[in-house]
Parts: structure tokens; C-alpha cells; sequence
């Protein structure tokens, strides 16, 4: 026979019985439920963690031009640029509002003293709104002298 209700709830609250026994189909059933539903909320979890890998864009730099790999990018979409200077000069390498002028506007940026000839820079960026964009150097004279490349995040 089984512990009164009354003298299972005073043992459970002095720690001498750990759970509360579950007898028959609706014990079965509720216990059968409750793991249901834990593994359902776990593997929502794991499916809502992935990571998206990040796209490789290649810069590739000169004396008043840009090249690059892309120049359409998606909202939300990770890039990994690899920003190369193949010219004779330092130069900065920014993304900016097309036309905007103001470096303190820039997105991202690396300054001349970082990106110097023969040498390469690695920056990771992810567009978080859509619009129209340029890479540009503003380096003295260099965007006058039409050191930009037109680029769009869709």
C-alpha cells in the first residue's frame, strides 16, 4: 500500500523522498511526454545556432583604382576581405555611403599606414542594411583622381 498524500508531501519537503512515485498509464504518459517535448526544444535550439560561414572577397589595390571579386553583396551574409595593395603607394582601403566624403562615416576602414605596397589586410564585415556603397581611398588627391568602385548590398 502506498504513502498518504499528506505523509509523502512532508517527506518530499524534509528531503527524504526525492520524487513523487507515478503509478499506471497517466504517470507512463506524462513522464513520456515531458522527454518529448525537451527533445523537440533541444533540437530547435541546435537547428537556430548555425553560423553562416564567411564569403572570401578579394581587393586587390593600385594606384587609383580598386578591384574586387564582388561587388553585389547580401544584408547579413558575412565577408572575409583580403585587401592587397599591388601598387607603389599606401593607400586607404573604406567602405562609405556612395559619395559620402566623411571618413568618420566609413563602415569599416583600414588607414594608409596599414595598407601598404606589397602588403595585404584582412577585414571581416557584414552588411546590416541594404544600399548603394563605394570602397574608397581617401588618401590626399587619390578619390579625386577617381579611387572608388561602386558596390550595392541587396
Amino acid at each position: 500500500m502506498g504513502v498518504p498524500d499528506f505523509e509523502r508531501a512532508e517527506l518530499l519537503a524534509e528531503g527524504k523522498l526525492s520524487v513523487l512515485p507515478m503509478h499506471g498509464l497517466v504517470g507512463g504518459l506524462l513522464i513520456s511526454s515531458l522527454i518529448a517535448v525537451l527533445i523537440l526544444s533541444l533540437s530547435a535550439c541546435a537547428s537556430g545556432a548555425t553560423v553562416k560561414t564567411p564569403v572570401e572577397v578579394q581587393v586587390k589595390v593600385a594606384e587609383y583604382k580598386f578591384d574586387s571579386s564582388l561587388t553585389t553583396f547580401t544584408v547579413g551574409t558575412p565577408y572575409h576581405f583580403v585587401i592587397t595593395d599591388n601598387g607603389k603607394l599606401a593607400h586607404d582601403w573604406m567602405i562609405m555611403p556612395q559619395g559620402e566624403l566623411d571618413e568618420d562615416k566609413a563602415l569599416i576602414k583600414v588607414e594608409d599606414d596599414e595598407l601598404e605596397p606589397g602588403k595585404a589586410v584582412i577585414r571581416d564585415f557584414t552588411f546590416t542594411q541594404a544600399g548603394n556603397y563605394e570602397i574608397a581611398c581617401h588618401v590626399k588627391d587619390h578619390y579625386e583622381a577617381g579611387m572608388m568602385l561602386k558596390i550595392v548590398a541587396r
